[in-house]
């Protein structure tokens, strides 16, 4: 019996698992040990205002990536070393390029942006700026999952979030006690890592002085349905946040948000597990495996995430009744609705997968444009005329159309044939 248990522990697949889940949740674990020294220490309008901050990033990321980092993923396993550097290296231009750009665009709308979300002066740098290390942090972990660097890829991730935790409370310590060192913690600790991603790709030759503008103008046209597509997943996971800000103020937002970080739990988990499953699901996808020969993994996937689920659930009581503020006990049930809808979410984004590899413009187009009017017209509607009890219960409705919607595109793709 023991044996057999040795011999599971030491298989690959369960190694790479372990790895790539540990390092997911480790991190997470480390963020929520330090949420409720945030929470106890900042006021709800500070906790109101990073949520717009962090959201603004995860808005803006995919129009910052354009689709680079499904395209750096799945071009990994088709293209030979030589050629995939010159395509990662062109790929690079992008972002650099947008997060230029984006600083004008932010001082345009500089008036509505303060008025209707509560945008602070330094967001119109500071903002483009995390979008950047964002970016290279990104696509390192790509890198490193794809030539499955399991040593690398845990320090990488776990430095990060040591020091953007560490920094940040220093600097609410000794310096700022308000919203602005959090934002600078995650500001420094995004310089660090994007400093070693670029000695990384420079050592692995992946970066390269060669630029084709062939990729360039296939990533750009790709780019708008991978946009989108990110545009849409944005929606559904974090547009109802500005909305609250939005119709119920910046107090509002800072209770909405800590629920929604709890509930987000679940999504953190569905990420790391898919780290390990997506590049095992694009090769047997490359070799026209498809439902039928698949659908083990996929169950396996379920049960995960409802066990997760109900960890969540029992996590978030013990911490909201014994290491909160008592202001926020009253708003536990919040996580309870948005914890529903992040189970069924993370059921959507493992059948995401193949959409995503196919590359079919045309049906993730045609998805990302349904999503997006769904989402946005729900919230809206929600949020003018009935309350946030009522706003995340249309979050569980919407990623279940969403869910039935993604199953829909597949069939099309002949995916369960």
């Amino acid at each position: 019996m023991f044996q057999n248990i040795k011999s599971i522990l030491l298989k690959d697949s369960f190694k790479q698992i372990g790895v790539y889940t540990v390092t997911g949740s480790l991190s997470k674990v480390i963020s929520f040990s330090a949420l409720p020294f945030f929470v106890n220490t900042l006021s709800p309008g500070d906790i109101g205002i990073l949520t717009i901050f962090s959201n603004s990033i995860v808005f803006l990321s995919p129009i910052i990536s354009l689709g680079i980092l499904y395209t750096i993923s799945i071009d990994y396993f088709i293209l030979p070393k030589d050629k995939y550097a010159i395509a990662f290296s062109t790929s690079l231009i992008v972002p650099v390029f947008l997060c230029f750009l984006l600083v004008p665009l932010l001082y345009i709308f500089k008036a509505p942006l303060e008025k209707t979300f509560n945008f602070q002066q330094p967001f119109f740098w500071l903002i483009p700026a995390c979008l950047f290390f964002n970016f290279c942090f990104e696509a390192f972990t790509i890198l490193m999952r794809n030539k499955n660097n399991l040593r690398l890829f845990a320090i990488v991730s776990l430095l990060k979030v040591f020091l953007e935790i560490g920094l940040s409370i220093l600097l609410i310590l000794f310096i700022y006690r308000n919203w602005h060192s959090r934002a600078f913690g995650f500001l420094l600790s995004g310089m660090v890592v994007t400093c070693l991603f670029y000695i990384y790709i420079k050592k692995e030759n992946f970066l390269v002085w060669s630029i084709s503008f062939k990729v360039l103008k296939k990533e750009l046209y790709f780019g708008v349905s991978g946009l989108l597509l990110q545009t849409a997943i944005f929606f559904v996971g974090t547009a109802d946040k500005f909305f609250v800000m939005a119709f119920f103020g910046k107090e509002q937002a800072g209770y909405y948000s800590v629920a929604s970080t709890f509930a987000a739990i679940q999504y953190i988990v569905c990420i790391s597990l898919l780290q390990y499953l997506s590049p095992i699901l694009y090769k047997k996808f490359a070799e026209l495996q498809k439902w039928e020969t698949l659908k083990s993994i996929y169950f396996k996937y379920f049960a995960t995430m409802f066990v997760t689920f109900i960890g969540v659930i029992i996590f978030t009581y013990i911490v909201y009744n014994y290491f909160l503020k008592a202001a926020y006990k009253e708003y536990l049930f919040y996580t309870y609705l948005l914890g529903v809808s992040s189970l069924i979410w993370t059921i959507c984004n493992i059948f995401l997968q193949y959409l995503v590899f196919t590359k079919s413009k045309k049906i993730i187009f045609q998805l990302s444009i349904i999503i997006i009017f769904i989402s946005v017209t729900l919230n809206y509607l929600t949020s003018k005329y009935l309350n946030i009890q009522w706003l995340c219960i249309v979050q569980i409705f919407t990623t279940l159309l969403l869910l039935f919607i993604i199953l829909i595109f597949n069939k099309k793709l002949n995916y369960f044939n």
